[in-house]
């Protein structure tokens, strides 16, 4: 295997147009790679940083799979209003992945993914605001904190734990009372009573317009972008050969970043990437008739609504399947129905509905690592639910794993052999 770096003024590929993707080329162009961007859509169109709920959510710090998931997720495959979905005949092939992901709940695995999170969330915020700043981008994006809402008192004290945990890893909080919650969030239902504010959380003012306009920016500085789907990957002596819909093309590297269609690329090259398709729902409301001034996160139930450029954002949930499976119109009517308990006075006409799959992995840590198989070839995917969040940071440490600049007990947490 190569251990040694890719040069400065390398020429390298992402193959990926989403906010995974599009970092790591500017991360990358900043350092003096000379980088092209491959995607059968326009940078932001094609995967889950279309429309997803638009949070940076630095402090949440814990993997999906926490002690006690067994019976909560049991119980919550039988609730209809619950966060978490598998259709039946999509659960058989998945049976390997959820045993990965209920294996992450316990002891040393939990706790090493957690130590992961954190790190990656501890720097997100200021990489971040440095990457969007460096492209004149920074007022795109306020850290105003976000507010965790519990239905019950019970809930809320289970919560302590987690908060107190993020406290000792310097992720700041407060609880708030009933009259906090009042001034903070007043047009959510007053049936409401505990609440938590992260100040470790940001929100962007439209996901789709970040990587968008990162992409018009760095094309500025000498990326290139084609919208064309890459087919296949090889590796030459001394290069990477790229067989596109119309050509061939040679790089120094390449870099898969490209969300949950970088299953395939994996198997195509030998590699084992156990990621698996988590699909959330929102319907974003373009006159909601209500303001909400910082993200919302309704803990017991899955739900967030964030208020963006595009209107009032509400969704979540996460439902394990196929990722080329229609969308579940029943789970939009609920979500509907939902957001009007949540928020009375709510006009939900007009709703755009949308439907994303996030690429998720057992352990709910991204993979940033070289290929086991092709020298060559790096991973920069799988962040689940936290792509926006830990996208600048990401693109960091690929760009300091291709220079062979990392620091080894970091990488190592993300490498994609971790699962052998």
């Amino acid at each position: 295997m190569l251990t040694s770096n890719i040069p400065l003024g390398s020429s390298v590929a992402v193959i990926g147009a989403g906010i995974v993707g599009v970092s790591s080329a500017c991360t990358l162009n900043q350092k003096g790679y000379h980088v092209s961007i491959y995607d059968p859509s326009n940078p932001g169109e094609g995967g889950a940083s279309k429309a997803n709920a638009g949070h940076i959510g630095a402090s949440d710090i814990f993997p999906l799979s926490v002690p006690g998931i067994h019976f909560k997720a049991l119980k919550m495959l039988f609730d209809s209003d619950a966060p978490l979905k598998v259709p039946l005949s999509d659960f058989w092939s998945q049976i390997p992945w959820f045993c990965r992901f209920l294996l992450t709940s316990h002891g040393s695995r939990f706790q090493k993914a957690t130590d992961a999170i954190s790190f990656l969330g501890k720097n997100s915020l200021n990489d971040t605001k440095t990457l969007l700043e460096s492209y004149g981008l920074g007022e795109m994006v306020d850290y105003g904190g976000c507010a965790f809402i519990y239905d019950t008192k019970k809930s809320f004290n289970s919560s302590k734990k987690g908060w107190n945990e993020r406290a000792k890893r310097g992720f700041s909080s407060e609880s708030l009372n009933e009259e906090s919650i009042a001034k903070i969030t007043p047009t959510i239902n007053n049936k409401f009573k505990h609440a938590f504010l992260s100040h470790e959380w940001g929100k962007v003012t439209e996901p789709f317009d970040i990587v968008k306009n990162l992409s018009n920016e760095a094309q500025k500085s000498g990326v290139v972008f084609y919208k064309n789907q890459v087919k296949r990957i090889s590796e030459s002596l001394n290069s990477v050969l790229i067989d596109a819909e119309n050509g061939s093309f040679k790089y120094d590297a390449v870099i898969i970043a490209a969300g949950i269609d970088s299953i395939s690329f994996a198997k195509s090259l030998g590699d084992f990437l156990p990621m698996t398709s988590e699909r959330g729902y929102n319907l974003t409301i373009p006159s909601p008739n209500i303001k909400i001034d910082i993200p919302i996160v309704f803990a017991d139930r899955g739900i967030v609504a964030t208020s963006l450029r595009s209107g009032l954002r509400i969704g979540g949930w996460a439902e394990y399947a196929n990722p080329r499976r229609p969308a579940n119109q029943a789970y939009f009517d609920s979500i509907s129905r939902i957001s009007q308990e949540l928020f009375p006075g709510l006009n939900i006409e007009g709703a755009n509905f949308w439907m994303g799959s996030r690429p998720s992995m057992p352990d709910s840590l991204p993979v940033i690592s070289r290929s086991q198989k092709l020298n060559r070839v790096f991973y920069n995917c799988g962040h689940g639910h936290y792509g926006l969040t830990h996208a600048a940071t990401s693109a960091k440490l690929m760009c300091d794993l291709i220079t062979n600049n990392q620091n080894l007990s970091n990488s190592r947490l993300f490498s994609i052999d971790r699962f052998l």
